[in-house]
């Protein structure tokens, strides 16, 4: 082509302005963060949609690759260091009242995302029994299906899933072992006395 066709082609091409879509990198990486807890440093891995992925610093020796490591098995997708913590994370982590942070829970089920969401009704100082959370997504049979959703609760703190009991009371399991529950649980009692 000679540098008079082109001229055309550039022209055309200038009329083709659209708005810029958002940026490519937040499609392909999640940002991550440590942050301050209740219970102490935590992992918190999040996209544009909201939290996907939180994990306590020291379940993971402190060591952000591990914790890089984790995200990607579950969520096939690397991660960039953040600068800041999406709205409502930080108050949440620290048991504060206020807007909770937005979730992305894409890669649950359907019922996993319901389990997720009716354990987020239970106030801060309550606790509920699986059966109740069952009862509240619709399936009441469904009491150690909703154990399982609670025990692959990939953002708790924020899912607070350690409020979420046996029938008897026991305190059933809990993804981050049962002294952090137990824990969490106390610590949460004591601030509502």
């Amino acid at each position: 082509m000679t540098a008079h066709e082109i001229d055309p082609v550039v022209a055309a091409l200038g009329t083709l302005r659209h708005t810029a879509p958002p940026p490519l990198d937040d499609k392909l990486f999640t940002g991550w963060l440590t942050a301050p807890s209740r219970l102490g440093e935590v992992f918190v891995a999040f996209t544009p949609d909201g939290v996907q992925f939180v994990r306590s610093t020291a379940s993971l020796d402190g060591d952000p690759a591990a914790f890089g490591q984790a995200y990607r098995l579950r969520f096939a997708r690397p991660l960039r260091p953040a600068d800041r913590a999406p709205a409502g994370l930080l108050p949440g982590l620290a048991g504060r009242r206020g807007a909770p942070p937005a979730l992305d829970l894409r890669g649950l089920s359907g019922f996993e995302r319901d389990v997720l969401g009716a354990t987020r009704t239970i106030p801060v100082g309550e606790t509920r029994p699986y059966g109740w959370v069952a009862r509240e997504v619709g399936n009441p049979r469904a009491v150690r299906a909703a154990g399982s959703a609670c025990g692959s609760n990939p953002v708790p703190l924020v899912v607070p899933c350690h409020r979420v009991l046996r029938l008897s009371g026991g305190l059933g399991g809990y993804a981050g072992g049962l002294a952090m529950k137990e824990s969490l649980l106390e610590l949460e009692a004591e601030h509502q006395a």
